[in-house]
């Protein structure tokens, strides 16, 4: 296939985040007298921290003003960001052997300035020509947004890029993007399958794939 560019996920994708993302979610449904489940989370799996928030508060319906629980969220997880990042297995080889080779961009539903500060820290900020928060476009992830976003940036059109996801609503981002997706899950497995071609178990396993890396 022909490829012009690749875009990534941030989270649970490039560096280990899931614990950063809980901890600022416990810290919100504590302030509205909830505690964190499975059940609420897969619900917004993939979301930005405002979509998050206001995921929580439609379904929760707490008497704290949507505005206060995103500020809560949000603040909550740029804190949590401030501690040690580490890069998930594979991450940063598979961006060093693209990087150079096709365009690339980040698009993520962390804020901008969480993005930049994790990226560094595992070593690949340099690596990347675009990053984009979909906290700057009109709908977060499941919408294509933040990805249609991506492409114009890379001026690349979108057919022609690939997707690197983690979560069901990253992935059904991309595919209404009309992206080709890469997908190594972190949950809904089985309907990521039914979405995407191409699932992993490790970002390490892409490398190898030469049907990926050397178009």
């Amino acid at each position: 296939m022909s490829i012009d560019a690749y875009i990534f996920d941030m989270d649970d994708l490039l560096i280990r985040s899931a614990g950063i993302w809980r901890k600022a979610e416990e810290t919100l449904l504590a302030a509205i007298g909830h505690q964190w489940t499975a059940e609420l989370a897969i619900q917004f799996k993939g979301m930005n921290a405002l979509d998050v928030a206001a995921t929580i508060h439609r379904v929760l319906q707490p008497t704290l003003p949507l505005a206060d629980c995103q500020r809560i969220m949000r603040d909550s997880l740029l804190e949590s960001f401030k501690g040690k990042i580490t890069a998930i297995h594979g991450a940063a080889d598979l961006v060093r052997a693209l990087y150079g080779r096709w365009p690339l961009a980040v698009a993520s539903g962390s804020p901008l300035e969480a993005i930049r500060a994790a990226l560094a820290q595992v070593g690949i900020l340099e690596c990347f020509d675009r990053l984009i928060t979909s906290e700057s476009v009109a709908r977060g992830k499941p919408h294509p947004d933040v990805f249609l976003a991506a492409a114009e940036q890379l001026k690349i059109s979108p057919d022609r890029c690939v997707v690197f996801e983690d979560s069901l609503i990253g992935v059904r981002a991309a595919v209404a993007a009309g992206m080709r997706v890469v997908c190594v899950p972190s949950g809904n497995a089985d309907e990521i399958r039914r979405l995407t071609t191409y699932v992993f178990r490790s970002l390490a396993d892409v490398v190898n794939d030469t049907s990926l890396i050397s178009t």
